[in-house]
């Protein structure tokens, strides 16, 4: 089976979360797909952050939902992680897809606000234009999000974010989809894992930080691995 590894933020451990210059370098380090967090502006445009405010990610402050685009990329978004990035700005959703779109990548859509029925249909839209609904999978900790999504798109996978056990038959009616869980969940009930193998809901987890939790992962049949730092299939086949 292979291993997709996904750029957690861009891989986030290394450049500057959720921009533009970390998902292209993520990927020419050969990530197979990358996990970017979307926020919603004053103007409901969906904007790459992962907080609900400019604060601790930028040089600028405010909260997404009651700022304009314009304020919003005027912020920079690297310097904080390391002067050498000074001037990367905070993405609109559609530079992510455009990017993954040329290069084939594969995308984690992580929504971090509850939406509503147009803000859905608007994502949806935007992952159709280009062409990147089959190769997404949106996910959240809000199961509402992903019962909305479901009865709009029967097909694009939705992955149910947790750290906690769940009752995965829940997840059943979401199928195409997949239980993303915290890593330490799964070390702790590997039975998770089969039981929903069974269900045909797929497995996937987040954020590994070394090579070795990496391997004991996929040793336990784990084979969607997101990370902090860049990861490489042939170091997971030793």
């Amino acid at each position: 089976m292979k291993v997709e590894i996904v750029a957690h933020r861009g891989y986030a451990g290394v450049f500057p979360e959720n921009t533009m210059e970390a998902f292209r370098r993520s990927l020419s380090l050969r990530a197979d797909s990358i996990e970017l967090d979307i926020h919603h502006s004053r103007e409901g445009i969906p904007i790459v952050i992962h907080d609900d405010t400019l604060d601790r990610t930028t040089t600028s402050i405010g909260v997404i939902r009651s700022l304009p685009v314009s304020e919003i990329q005027a912020a920079d978004a690297g310097s904080k992680f390391k002067v050498e990035f000074s001037g990367c700005n905070v993405p609109l959703l559609e530079e992510a897809l455009k990017l993954c779109q040329d290069c084939e990548a594969g995308l984690q859509l992580e929504i971090k606000e509850q939406i509503n029925e147009d803000e859905a249909r608007a994502l949806l839209h935007l992952l159709s234009v280009y062409n990147m609904s089959k190769r997404t999978m949106i996910i959240s900790f809000y199961k509402q999000n992903l019962d909305l999504l479901r009865r709009l798109d029967v097909n694009i996978e939705l992955g149910f974010l947790t750290t906690d056990p769940i009752a995965l038959e829940t997840l059943v009616p979401l199928t195409p989809s997949c239980l993303c869980a915290h890593y330490p969940l799964l070390l702790e009930h590997p039975e998770l894992i089969q039981q929903a193998r069974k269900l045909n809901v797929d497995v996937a987890v987040w954020t590994i930080r070394d090579i070795e939790t990496a391997k004991q992962l996929v040793e336990l049949g784990v084979y969607r691995l997101t990370s902090d730092i860049p990861l490489h299939h042939q170091d997971l086949q030793q």
